[in-house]
């Protein structure tokens, strides 16, 4: 196929970019919510006008609303990005986004999925989350992830890569992509699946006929269904899969069939339109099935049958995504206005385009990413992960005030915009919402948890939201801020790695522990109790804290008597609700549920680390 001139796939990458964004914006209110809710709900406006609405937050322990603007994007839009920025950065993409976009990210995500979140965690302290030294549930969960947070994020290599004249190399870029945090292949055939379809659609010079994406992606599954050719990073992955699952290889051709299946019904429903209901297609994709529907397969089935469906008339298309209620309505949404861009450009876009949030953004980084520019120099990846520089950056947001500029973790420089606040249902907590205007013209919002009694009268908060669109600077001047922005990036993040100091939320350590496996130890203590190592070798850690482990065969049980002893750990957590939630969801044995401690105010529990040795987990002393 021949390649498309340069000036019209610069007009789709800008409709792609905007269209998931948009699709994104109007789908996100919409996400998991009743019929009968969104029908008292809904405005009085049209569908394809963006809604304000309020989201409930804070998950069990510190349930609050949140107003979310008209025109707000999600966890969707975020990580499109993230994978953008790290594009930038040429060979090295995939350290930027695993060491630095990814971490930072957690810091003020939207909605993120729960495997997303989880492999953010891991790479915050440098470690990729299929790694031997993290807890097998850890692992196993990894491999077990198949949702649709990799295929919502992939559009950026399309768009850098749309001069390709095979997918094979496209194809490798989308598995080390996903590997960063799904391993299952449902999350990465879905991705890879989707990434064809765009591929073929940007570069396509001839009118698309009806339906003709879907019969592509029949015709040619061999391109997208096969396991992309291993690089370095992906074979030490790889070598992981086959030992966490029996045969690999077999589960990857089985997704692609059930995958392939699905296509099979969008053709049919394509074939008889317009007598088939599009919600009966959709609930053959399973797109309704709550156990299912988040499954990177089906999002990326529904998105291709509604932008073969609806590519003569592409709004449509994302409007029906939007308001599928009861189906992942946000990530279909933003894929089939992502390919729509493909196929119809940015003038199907005019009447959004003003109000999604960091209009001028994305389309200057849909410019970059098609122009496939790059920056120079090496990404710095700091050996341990960046979780102390995120938890001070994060502990110092109450110094700045609005108006003051702030380096961000990242490298970017930023402007504090407002600080916002919402009140839990008791006195015992408040969230305070911090946000932020970057220099490129991306605005994100960093929440923190403030727990303590607010009973008494505090002092006035402002809580002005950001509009979706904050800065009055024209499409060039962003250009020229975003390059003078992109020269900053090493400058700001080394400047921040070294001034950054460790931040401490565990106290109180000072024991030695024998330990039958020291990696797994290892993990527990640093991952979970948030231990921060001061010196590691293959025969001693030890924790800036003070604790120390050791191989247990420098302690022979003749030492003890012919006996194991088990030590009895004490310590004490800045945020025990936190620390109790990593403990349950990392599998780790509870032995004492969290509760108070006697007739104090104190919470603790008890669980057990990977020798069996009791840690009393306690809340801060006045906390």
């Amino acid at each position: 196929m021949p390649n498309k001139p340069g000036g019209y796939i610069l007009n789709d990458a800008v409709g792609a970019m905007l269209g998931a964004a948009c699709g994104d914006a109007l789908g996100w209110p919409n996400e998991r919510v009743s019929r009968s809710y969104l029908e008292r709900n809904k405005s009085k406006g049209p569908l394809s006008e963006f809604q304000k609405w309020t989201r409930l937050s804070g998950g069990r322990y510190y349930p609050h609303e949140e107003i979310i603007g008209a025109g707000t994007y999600s966890d969707d839009t975020q990580l499109i990005l993230c994978v953008a920025r790290s594009l930038l950065h040429g060979q090295q993409w995939w350290d930027r986004f695993c060491h630095i976009e990814l971490p930072f990210w957690a810091l003020y995500e939207r909605g993120g999925g729960g495997a997303t979140k989880r492999a953010a965690g891991a790479w915050k302290n440098g470690i990729p989350p299929w790694s031997d030294e993290r807890d097998e549930n850890a692992v196993e969960r990894y491999f077990d992830a198949g949702g649709n947070g990799v295929a919502m994020r992939i559009l950026p290599h399309i768009l850098f890569n749309a001069d390709e004249d095979t997918y094979a190399p496209v194809a490798q870029n989308i598995l080390l992509d996903g590997i960063a945090t799904h391993g299952h292949p449902r999350a990465l055939v879905g991705a890879l699946c989707y990434g064809y379809a765009l591929w073929k659609s940007i570069r396509r010079t001839d009118r698309l006929q009806f339906g003709e994406v879907i019969d592509d992606l029949l015709l040619n599954s061999k391109d997208w269904g096969s396991l992309p050719e291993s690089n370095a990073a992906s074979v030490q992955w790889l070598h992981a899969a086959n030992k966490q699952v029996s045969n690999y290889q077999n589960l990857w051709v089985g997704v692609v069939d059930e995958l392939t299946s699905y296509l099979s019904i969008c053709r049919e429903g394509i074939s008889r339109a317009p007598l088939t209901l599009d919600d009966d297609i959709l609930r053959s994709l399973h797109c309704y099935d709550r156990k299912v529907s988040g499954a990177g397969t089906v999002a990326a089935a529904a998105a291709v049958y509604l932008a073969s469906r609806y590519a003569p008339e592409p709004m449509n298309g994302v409007r029906k995504a939007a308001y599928a209620v009861g189906t992942d309505t946000d990530t279909i949404a933003s894929m089939a206005g992502g390919l729509l861009g493909t196929i119809s450009g940015i003038e199907w876009l005019s009447p959004l385009t003003a109000g999604v949030q960091d209009s001028e953004y994305l389309q200057v980084m849909a410019k970059v990413l098609a122009a496939k520019n790059t920056l120079t120099g090496t990404v710095d990846t700091p050996r341990h992960g960046i979780r102390s520089q995120l938890n001070k950056f994060k502990e110092d947001l109450p110094k700045v005030n609005p108006g003051n500029s702030l380096v961000l973790p990242d490298g970017r420089l930023g402007e504090m915009v407002s600080v916002g606040e919402a009140h839990g249902k008791s006195d015992k907590f408040r969230v305070f919402f911090y946000r932020i205007v970057i220099d490129d013209g991306q605005s994100i919002e960093v929440s923190r948890i403030v727990k303590r009694s607010f009973s008494d009268k505090q002092p006035p908060v402002s809580t002005i939201s950001i509009a979706p669109n904050v800065s009055q600077k024209s499409l060039g001047g962003r250009l020229i801020s975003f390059w003078k922005f992109l020269r900053a990036y090493f400058t700001g993040w080394r400047a921040l790695l070294q001034k950054a100091p460790p931040t401490r939320s565990t106290l109180n350590f000072g024991i030695k522990l024998p330990t039958r496996e020291l990696n797994k130890s290892v993990w527990f203590y640093k991952e979970i109790l948030g231990l921060e190592i001061k010196e590691k070798t293959s025969e001693i850690v030890t924790f800036e804290q003070g604790l120390v482990l050791v191989p247990d065969y420098f302690y022979p049980k003749s030492l003890y008597g012919g006996s194991e002893t088990h030590t009895l750990v004490y310590t004490e957590v800045a945020d025990i609700e936190s620390c109790f939630s990593k403990v349950n969801d990392g599998g780790i044995k509870i032995v004492t549920s969290l509760s108070l401690w006697g007739n104090t105010k104190r919470m603790y529990f008890r669980c057990s680390d990977p020798d069996g040795n009791i840690i009393e987990v306690f809340s801060a002393a006045g906390g």
